[in-house]
């Protein structure tokens, strides 16, 4: 049983939520965008510990950087995150404009390709971008998509974002339960996306990323090592005033026979290579490495 104390501060949190979505969808984009930005500044004010985190990973992840460099990129991140931010809480509008504006590089042709294998296909992506935007396009153009993804620990709010996702087309599955509708989805021929860029509470084992071991989720891996799913890496990225898809080349899960970890390897490869061509939109501010 929650205390009254945190019982208030989740509906205080559901509360806001509610108003920045409901400000958001009232404002042009123009404006919405500097919205986003002056959300995520303010943010930056209030949650001081973690732009120190923000900081470590960033030493971390880019040593060669001075501290001056480091900065200037953070500041960056923290702006692209608010733009962000508000064209997700937007995406309703993206959806009825049929996605005008979210260019892609042939992400969904290279889907088809994989899917005509007929063992399903796991896109690894990663909180980098809009990724939300990235899942309602793509399941636009797949006819549906299913996503892996947490519970968040508001209940309001955890069923107002599913809520949302449905009705972007996305078939929510749970993180840390039963693999089993995963596993269906993708023997029936669908497509999964996993985000594997964060320490989660779930199976994981330690693998390299940006050159020191991160704990990695394994389960998705194991999948496709056991039924031979091929993994596509593809993100999202700002461009001028719109967004494009980007995919890196096919992991072939029969490169890795019986290998996990090197799997995993490849897997936190592509992820790094995404980031290191666009630092300033993955989110710096979660506890990747232990």
């Amino acid at each position: 049983m929650l205390s009254f104390r945190r019982r208030a501060r989740r509906g205080a949190y559901f509360i806001l939520a509610w108003l920045i979505l409901n400000i958001a969808r009232l404002l042009p984009r123009d404006i919405g965008l500097g919205f986003g930005v002056g959300l995520a500044r303010l943010a930056a004010r209030l949650r001081s510990r973690d732009l120190d985190l923000a900081r470590a990973n960033l030493a971390i992840a880019f040593p060669g950087l001075t501290a001056d460099q480091r900065e200037e990129l953070l500041a960056g991140a923290m702006d692209d995150m608010g733009r962000n931010l508000f064209d997700t809480l937007i995406v309703g509008r993206w959806r009825r404009r049929d996605f005008a504006g979210v260019e892609d590089d042939g992400t969904l042709a290279e889907l088809d390709e994989l899917r005509a294998r007929g063992r399903g296909v796991l896109i690894l992506t990663g909180h980098i971008g809009c990724w939300e935007l990235l899942g309602a396009r793509l399941a636009r153009g797949l006819g549906g998509l299913a996503v892996v993804t947490g519970t968040i620990r508001n209940a309001p709010v955890d069923r107002a974002v599913n809520d949302w996702r449905r009705r972007s087309g996305l078939l929510t599955l749970p993180r840390d339960g039963d693999q089993r509708p995963l596993l269906r989805h993708l023997q029936s021929g669908g497509v999964v996306a996993v985000l594997l860029d964060q320490n989660t509470r779930v199976s994981n084992l330690p693998v390299p990323f940006f050159g020191r071991p991160a704990p990695t989720p394994s389960g998705a891996a194991k999948l496709a090592l056991r039924y031979g799913i091929p993994i596509l890496p593809v993100v999202i990225r700002r461009t001028g005033k719109g967004h494009r898809r980007v995919h890196l080349p096919v992991i072939e899960p029969d490169d890795h026979r019986d290998d996990l970890p090197g799997l995993l390897a490849a897997c936190n490869s592509a992820l790094e290579e995404m980031i290191r061509r666009n630092p300033r939109e993955w989110v710096w501010f979660h506890r990747r490495w232990q």
